[in-house]
């Protein structure tokens, strides 16, 4: 068996300096000028380089000293501390970060992206969209408004389309959500954290947008009306839930349609799309970007799923999401998460930039433990081998969809 032999760049970890790319491109900009005079690095070429292969116990020093800065920064230190008069929540923060970078090492993270995540780029939040619905079918906005504060989100598309019919409720859809928009840097940042498999609830084509890298079939998209599709091995796969407004007919966007898909008067988790989400919820770490988690029919397949599992164990779910002001506001959508198997990780109050920082924050910290974001990897979870795509876990859901069916 012939052995390798040792080289320089395995003994001064030379071919690591790539994982820290970005101290590297901070310690030669503005802001690390001061770390570069303390090292008598400032004014040479590539000042980084020549730092991480001269005086390897200083560079590392200097970065310990960076990351620990930029993770306190970005997971809100100073907002938490001072809103909340001390360092309960913030402590948080830094708990459920790490947390969520285990589970990202572990390659058991799917994104679950929500409305939120489109309204830089131009989209309107589910909420106002909804407004504007009601406006343009003529119904008085002070109803409207009452609804939506309810969270009577299908009642308003209920009451719009007894009105003026479903093409008006669809032509809307349409000429909103069929827009180009503006590829924000939250997805953007999605996109290279996750080239595997992402689902979402809108119709809109931001995620798209960002996965589109001019090659010939580059991602591959399941309309959630046929959810038990086999995803194609070799591409991303975009999972929409709710359907793709390139075909409004197969969006699900009446009452009528989620209760069709959901089930009428009560929840049928046997259905495509709630089999689908159980099989998430129970198999992979979701990361909730952009989402209300309210008492949406999605909400509702969760809550579903972890009452009849009871206290089997089950992954760990997070979302990224803004912190209400008051405390007592703060502690009881902590506790709602929770009881939804949903870890929260808090940043300001209309401060949405927060979430592509700590995406980028994540990536680095993958980075850092010398992995590369956005491989696949094959997560053994409920003593089951996830197989990314083509086997495990769909044929897994299409094998149980088949026995239901069949009643075996």
């Amino acid at each position: 068996m012939t052995v390798k032999s040792e080289t320089w760049c395995d003994r001064d970890e030379h071919k690591l300096f790539e994982y820290f790319v970005d101290f590297n491109e901070w310690l030669e900009s503005e802001d690390g000028a001061g770390v570069r005079e303390e090292n008598r690095i400032d004014g040479i070429a590539q000042p980084s380089k020549a730092f991480f292969a001269g005086d390897k116990e200083a560079y590392d020093q200097a970065f310990r000293e960076y990351r620990q800065e930029r993770r306190n920064e970005v997971l809100n230190e100073t907002y938490l501390c001072e809103q909340f008069t001390d360092d309960h929540w913030f402590q948080r923060n830094l708990d459920h970060f790490e947390q969520m970078v285990q589970c990202l090492e572990a390659g058991n993270v799917v994104p679950f992206v929500g409305a939120g995540l489109s309204v830089a780029g131009g989209f309107p939040s589910w909420k106002g969209h909804l407004r504007q619905q009601g406006r343009t079918a003529g119904i008085d906005q002070t109803h409207i408004e009452d609804l939506l504060a309810n969270g009577q989100y299908e009642t308003v598309i209920e009451e719009i389309e007894n009105k003026r019919g479903r093409d008006v409720f669809a032509q809307e859809i349409r000429d909103v959500f069929s827009r180009t928009g503006d590829i924000t840097n939250s997805t953007l940042r999605l996109s290279e954290l996750f080239t595997d498999t992402v689902i979402t609830t809108n119709y809109d084509r931001l995620i798209e947008q960002a996965f589109d890298t001019g090659e010939e079939n580059a991602f591959q998209i399941i309309n959630g009306l046929n959810a038990l599709e086999r995803p194609a091995v070799d591409r991303v796969t975009i999972i929409k839930l709710h359907g793709d407004i390139q075909n409004p007919a197969r969006c699900i966007l009446s009452k009528n349609q989620y209760d069709q898909a959901y089930g009428n008067n009560q929840l049928n988790l046997t259905l495509p799309i709630p089999k689908l989400l159980s099989y998430y919820y129970e198999n992979s770490s979701l990361l909730f970007l952009g989402c209300s988690l309210n008492n949406d029919r999605t909400i509702q397949v969760f809550r579903a799923v972890k009452k009849s599992i009871g206290d089997a164990d089950t992954p760990q779910h997070f979302s990224i999401e803004q912190a209400p002001e008051d405390e007592q506001e703060l502690v009881d959508r902590n506790a709602h998460l929770a009881r939804l198997g949903i870890t929260a990780i808090w940043f300001e109050k209309d401060r949405f930039d927060y979430v592509e920082n700590m995406l980028r924050l994540a990536q680095n910290e993958l980075r850092y433990r010398g992995l590369m974001p956005g491989a696949k990897k094959a997560p053994e979870l409920n003593d089951q081998i996830i197989e990314p795509k083509g086997t495990g876990l769909f044929a897994g859901i299409i094998t149980k969809a088949k026995s239901a069916i069949s009643g075996t």
